[in-house]
Formats: C-alpha cells, sequence, structure tokens
C-alpha cells in the first residue's frame, strides 16, 4: 500500500471514529486509530479545512480546558462513502489477483 492509500485509510478510519463518537478527544482517537497525537491533530486540522468536520466547543467554563466535539458535515458523508467505495476496489483488485494466484498454484499441483 503507498503513502496516499495509508492515508485515504488513516482518514476514513478516523471519519468512522468521529461518526461513532463526536466527543472523543485527539489523544483518545490516535490511540483507538494507533497513529500518533501529531498526526490525529494534522489530519483532523485538514478535514475541517476541507469542510468534512466541523469541531464545536461546548465548554461554557472559561477557566476550564475547552471541550470539543467534532461534527461530520454532509460533505464529510459524501467523502466517507467515496472513501469506503475506494477501498472496496482496492480489496476487491487484491482478492482478485490472489484469486489467480491461487488457482496457478494449484492447476501447478495437479
Amino acid at each position: 500500500m503507498n503513502g496516499n492509500s495509508l492515508i485515504k485509510e488513516e482518514t476514513l478510519q478516523l471519519i468512522k471514529e468521529i461518526e461513532g463518537n463526536s466527543s472523543l478527544n485527539q489523544r483518545l482517537i490516535s490511540k483507538r486509530l494507533n497513529i500518533s497525537l501529531g498526526k490525529t491533530n494534522y489530519l483532523l486540522k485538514e478535514l475541517v479545512k476541507k469542510g468534512i468536520v466541523k469541531i464545536k466547543s461546548f465548554s461554557k467554563n472559561p477557566r476550564k480546558a475547552k471541550k470539543l466535539k467534532y461534527i461530520l458535515t454532509p460533505k464529510g458523508i459524501k467523502q466517507k462513502m467515496k472513501l469506503t467505495y475506494y477501498f472496496l476496489q482496492v480489496k476487491e483488485k487484491e482478492y482478485n489477483r490472489l484469486k489467480k494466484e491461487y488457482e496457478s498454484y494449484t492447476s501447478r499441483q495437479s
């Protein structure tokens, strides 16, 4: 898998995490996805820039740390579908390649 595919996969996983629980903090997201906190921060900022995720602050007390909620936008839902479709195509190609390889191997054994 090349670097671009890896970023796409991490982005899809991040979108799924946000969709599942918008109240997760970056530290917890990075642990769940097994990526660094810095990379999580970078990916979230890029998703916000692209309009895929919206950040909402819901802490009323200015003396307390800000509590953030990550919200998937309609554009984010479309992006999730697009990335899911992309990975289904990748997996289908991989399946077909492995199937041919297996058939080639089993035909040589006969």
